[in-house]
């Protein structure tokens, strides 16, 4: 035997040995940048869930502070140019739109709509910056910034609306850009109640924490991390807000964000293959039933005005060549409903239709196929790939709680992770890359990590080499 080899009874000990460090204390991996980078992106992060935490633009929109920390994160990162690129180019898709359109149409550019373009997309390159700096890092403040609002959305349904009959804070949720609570809340008490946390709606809230939800799961696979008991109870706390907040995104997000948490666990462990992911199905498979059934039993205006704004949107899309190609212009959307040009025709709708209550579909009818869907596609690849290592499920389940949200559940643009989420999946993608290159050495070949590798396992008085 190679004095190097390991005999197959210390192999055991030493992977046994290998995980019980890990497990005690896993390392921190792929954090890059300064420590004022690292603090800018840990306050990204927490300003994600505070959308008030915001400066009035005018009377009709706001600039969210989280916007002003992305571009100094994005500058910060030019070292990185797949974020700088990403930024620039996602910037100018509107502007591109515009430039083509005006040899074709006297339309002039809307420069109100394309600033506020600017500003709600800069999360997408913010947020891959955050996580190049960040690293693994980044799991910690993704699950505080969920207990957080998690937490506080659960506080405010048992404690304020059903107990002390009130809003909470109703004050603080006052910024142009969003409705006042207080203009209809006599109306939300005695016929809602349905709980919408720090956001201006139920839907912006379940959004929201169902993608942040998956991005937490994302991170943990890619970075190999086991989840924490924080972790494990800001999962918890999301999905339980998530499931009382009678959102029919319920039906569909629940079941695959616990899907993508529990399979790694139940691969490796049969107790809970048998007990949690019966369970946890069973739990989402009851929840979206009562959802769908309060839907069927209340007055359910609001499904049928967002399918119907649809619907309409996708018309006119191909009604025009012009348009399918390069859109109607950024924020002429809005003008199109407003102004009766939009063709209802026998579409069912209980209130009059002021927009498309879709980001995807808005961004593909103001920007065209040329530029709007090659947007979404760009993000819908990018929550694609981020299962990295991981088996296509993982991103096929990021894919479909995107989709869920931005294309049926959430009609805000300024919903930070609706660009977000592509922005941790290129964020990931990056520091994959990175760690190969960084990795590849000519001592170190492809597979010399290896568990159980006789040249990769050292002995002696050290024990077991930190890498393993």
């Amino acid at each position: 035997m190679s004095p190097t080899a390991v005999p197959p009874t210390d192999r055991s000990r030493t992977r046994r040995a290998a995980r019980a460090a890990a497990r005690r204390d896993p390392p921190v991996t792929g954090a890059r940048g300064t420590r004022l980078d690292r603090a800018l992106a840990a306050v990204l992060i927490v300003l994600s869930v505070l959308p008030y935490a915001a400066v009035p633009l005018g009377s009709n929109t706001n600039l969210p502070l989280s916007s002003l920390v992305a571009v100094v994160l994005i500058v910060r990162c030019g070292r990185h140019m797949p974020v700088m690129w990403t930024a620039l180019l996602v910037g100018a898709v509107p502007f591109a739109a515009s430039f083509l359109r005006m040899f074709f149409t006297s339309q002039p550019l809307q420069i109100p709509g394309s600033i506020t373009w600017l500003v709600f997309t800069l999360p997408l390159a913010g947020t891959a910056a955050a996580t190049v700096f960040l690293g693994a890092r980044t799991i910690p403040w993704l699950s505080w910034a969920m207990l957080l609002s998690a937490g506080f959305t659960l506080v405010q349904k048992y404690v304020f609306f059903d107990v002390l009959d009130t809003i909470p804070f109703e004050g603080l949720y006052d910024l142009p850009g969003y409705a006042n609570v207080s203009d209809f809340s006599e109306t939300f008490m005695q016929y809602v109640r349905r709980p919408f946390g720090l956001f201006p709606e139920t839907s912006f809230m379940v959004g929201t924490l169902s993608l942040m939800a998956m991005a937490l799961v994302l991170l943990a696979r890619h970075y190999r991390r086991r989840m924490t008991a924080r972790d494990v109870v800001a999962l918890a706390l999301v999905l339980w807000a998530v499931a009382i907040s009678g959102s029919g995104a319920a039906v569909v997000v629940l079941g695959v964000v616990l899907v993508a948490a529990i399979a790694p666990y139940a691969v490796r462990h049969a107790w809970a293959a048998v007990l949690l992911v019966p369970t946890g199905l069973a739990g989402a498979v009851w929840v979206g039933v009562g959802v769908l059934q309060d839907r069927q039993e209340s007055f359910n205006w609001s499904w049928a005005d967002r399918g119907s704004s649809i619907t309409a949107s996708v018309r006119y899309l191909f009604s025009d060549p012009l348009v399918f190609l390069l859109g109607v212009g950024r924020g002429r959307s809005n003008e199109l409903f407003l102004a009766g040009r939009m063709p209802l025709g026998d579409l069912q709708h209980y209130n009059p239709l002021p927009d498309i209550y879709s980001v995807i579909g808005r961004v593909v009818l103001e920007d065209g196929m040329v530029f709007g869907l090659a947007l979404v596609l760009f993000m819908a690849v990018m929550c694609l790939r981020s299962g990295g290592r991981n088996p296509l499920w993982l991103g096929l389940c990021t894919l479909v709680v995107w989709i869920v949200v931005a294309g049926g559940t959430t009609s805000y643009d300024s919903a930070f992770w609706v660009w977000g989420t592509a922005g941790v999946c290129l964020g990931l993608e990056i520091t994959r890359s990175e760690d190969t290159r960084e990795t590849a050495a000519p001592w170190a070949p492809e597979g010399a990590e290896s568990i159980g590798a006789p040249t990769a396992v050292p002995t002696g008085p050290a024990g077991p080499s930190p890498h393993l």
